[in-house]
């Protein structure tokens, strides 16, 4: 075989490692966007919950005072 023969050769094997080395990495990153879903979805949580807290404040009140308003007896159990 001719020295360019191998040259070339060598160029294939090198451009099919490098193919499958970036394969490998863009299949390894998968996982990470999920990460940054769930990321995202927490901050928008937190969010709402600062713009609606006065609400959300004077729900929680309304509910723990009815809650611990009522009275049970130990005859109604």
């Amino acid at each position: 075989m001719n020295t360019i023969d191998y040259l070339v050769i060598g160029a294939q094997n090198k451009m099919a490692k490098v193919k499958e080395s970036f394969r490998n990495f863009m299949s390894s990153e998968r996982g990470v966007s999920n990460v940054v879903a769930t990321i995202i979805i927490l901050l928008i949580v937190v969010l709402l919950i600062g713009v609606f807290w006065d609400r959300l404040q004077a729900f929680l009140k309304g509910i723990m005072d009815t809650i611990f308003s009522s009275e049970f007896t130990a005859d109604g159990l």
